[in-house]
């Protein structure tokens, strides 16, 4: 799951990988889910046509491995993901429904990069790449003595500035210090006024990470059948007084400045490594109702590699004492009352245990653990006897954590009818939910934990309420006696959850989803998301009700109808 509707997002203070200091003492394991005594490794063994957990601990052992080297998309290691993806599928015997009669769906990935040469000067004056300015988006800008006019702040409408006077000058704008309004200035839709010769954006204190962003280079899906992100530039807060004399504060729109000359070049080429959705189909058994289908899908990436090796469990014990939601509580540093029980544990602990570097984040329940439990639900009904009326599409999504990159280019080239796709369940972190996890915090900021039963549900209403009552019917009926938990699914969440993962691609385009996770925990997007510290059997418990309703679905009479506000598949998600 991402940490916010894009990795944009995250370079505004939240950081993807909120790797732990290495303590004193150097760690060791701690007590509840944390003392699992699963081994750090596992042997396969053969698969089953029961959803058990030794087929989950199996299967997820070899998919959350070292040599996967994270599954960070556009790499070795999530090449070597989605290869074992599809081997799985074709031994399952499903139809292929990628390209080319293939199980792949190939992403148009590309990796960007900026000319570390490129300059920016204004009125004379040369500013610094990467600390004074940067460039966004992926196209590049050569401008030679243009003037540059303040426009207000942005997103304002009422102090919009005339044709004439944006022609030919860059434009300006000073946009708030909220992550929506950065988000937008880095990833929106196209923004430079028509006429305009490029678009500048003055930022506010404290958002240094927005510089780190529109610099950094690496993997981009760029969908050419979609508009493509404009080149835009960022000027740190001190450097805006070489652009204008009056402080920002006080610029009012119409104000012009001095004259800029930017050679800003972008270089965007064809990725090393390609990024693969896996797509397969299990026909269904009726003749009227196979041309319809229920989607059931995971994301098969994770965050790849740290830049350096930490002590495993040094990290453990620190998250459980002070980051108890892992990358969610990156900004808690600790007391020293907290830090003198994390020394205290690792000096026992350490007796019985050696050091262990690590650097890799293995992604085990984020989303080892979905992942995984699609290929179970796909081997349950492909052994049933009498299989599902309607037909059955698995998709393992690419790019979940860069900014559900996979979803979005599935459902907007689906390869099969995207308004034949009845219903979408997701699942993404499936694998905790604890009575020692915080599995997220309510809307007015109450912590949540798990427990036994414990599985959290979104999205199951929000465009459909025959399927939210189908699942809680199935759950019921089928005694699988889940205690759902929609904390998280109340609408203005902080959290947002209902943005932040693969549904979401799908319920914009109108189709019901529902989102299945055990929630947050404290090793969310840390080096410690390892398979032995996941709860088998209550994964096997999430992955039968899943299965259970994917087969309701594919046998009920109707589908379910859509009776929730439609949402704008060009807007941006708000929960």
């Amino acid at each position: 799951m991402i940490l916010t509707r894009s990795r944009a997002a995250l370079a505004l203070g939240c950081a993807l990988v909120g790797v732990s200091p290495v303590l004193s003492a150097q760690g060791a394991a701690s007590a509840g889910v944390n003392s699992s005594p699963l081994p750090l490794k596992h042997e396969p063994k053969p698969t089953s046509a029961a959803i058990t957990s030794q087929d989950l601990m199996t299967r997820l052992y070899i998919f959350a491995d070292d040599s996967l080297s994270g599954r960070d998309v556009g790499t070795e290691g999530h090449v070597k993901a989605t290869d074992y993806l599809a081997r799985e599928v074709q031994r399952l015997g499903l139809t292929p429904a990628g390209e080319n009669g293939t199980f792949f769906q190939t992403l148009p990935l590309k990796t960007r990069r900026v000319d570390r040469m490129s300059s920016f000067i204004a009125g004379g004056a040369s500013l610094a790449i990467g600390t004074d300015w940067a460039i966004g988006g992926n196209t590049s800008l050569d401008l030679d003595g243009v003037e540059v006019i303040y426009a207000g702040p942005f997103g304002e409408t009422a102090a919009a500035l005339s044709a004439d006077q944006v022609k030919g000058r860059i434009v300006a704008y000073a946009p708030e210090a909220s992550n929506a309004a950065l988000l937008k200035s880095l990833e929106g839709a196209a923004i430079t006024p028509e006429g305009a010769a490029g678009v500048v954006f003055l930022l506010p204190p404290r958002t240094a990470g927005v510089m780190g962003y529109a610099l950094r280079g690496g993997s981009q899906l760029i969908d050419p059948s979609l508009p493509q992100l404009e080149g835009r530039l960022f000027v740190s807060e001190t450097a805006a007084a070489k652009l204008f004399p009056t402080p920002v504060s006080q610029l009012t729109p119409g104000t012009v400045g001095a004259k800029l000359s930017i050679k800003a070049h972008v270089d965007v080429s064809a990725a090393t490594f390609p990024a693969r959705n896996v797509v397969a189909i299990l026909p269904g058994s009726d003749a009227k109702l196979k041309n319809q289908y229920v989607a059931v899908g995971a994301h098969s990436d994770h965050v790849g590699v740290a830049p350096r090796a930490l002590d495993h469990d040094s990290i453990l014990v620190f998250n459980r004492i002070v980051r108890p939601g892992g990358a969610e509580d990156e900004g808690n540093m600790g007391s020293p009352d907290q830090f003198t029980q994390i020394n205290a544990e690792l000096v026992e602990l350490r007796k019985t245990k050696a050091p262990r570097r690590d650097s890799i984040f293995n992604g085990a329940d984020d989303d080892g653990s979905g992942s995984v439990a699609v290929l179970e639900v796909a081997e349950y009904l492909v052994s049933l006897k009498t299989k599902p009326k309607r037909s059955t599409v698995f998709v393992w999504h690419a790019g979940e954590e860069k900014g559900l990159w996979g979803s979005a280019y599935f459902t907007e080239h689906p390869t099969v009818p995207r308004d034949s796709i009845i219903a979408q369940l997701n699942m993404d972190m499936v694998g905790r939910g604890a009575a020692t996890d915080v599995t997220g915090m309510s809307k007015e900021g109450k912590e949540l934990r798990g427990g036994p039963d414990y599985l959290q549900l979104v999205g199951s209403r929000r465009l459909s309420s025959d399927l939210g009552d189908l699942v809680e019917r199935v759950n019921k009926d089928g005694k699988y006696n889940f205690t759902f938990d929609y904390a998280m699914d109340a609408n203005g969440h902080p959290m947002n959850i209902y943005c932040r993962s693969d549904h979401y691609e799908y319920a914009k385009w109108g189709i019901p989803v529902t989102f299945f996770t055990t929630g947050g925990h404290s090793a969310y997007h840390q080096l410690t998301d390892e398979p032995q510290y996941i709860d088998y059997p209550h994964l096997q418990r999430v992955t039968r009700l899943v299965a259970g309703i994917a087969l309701e679905l594919g046998n009920t009479a109707t589908r379910p109808v859509v009776n929730g506000p439609r949402l704008d598949p060009r807007g941006t998600c708000t929960q």
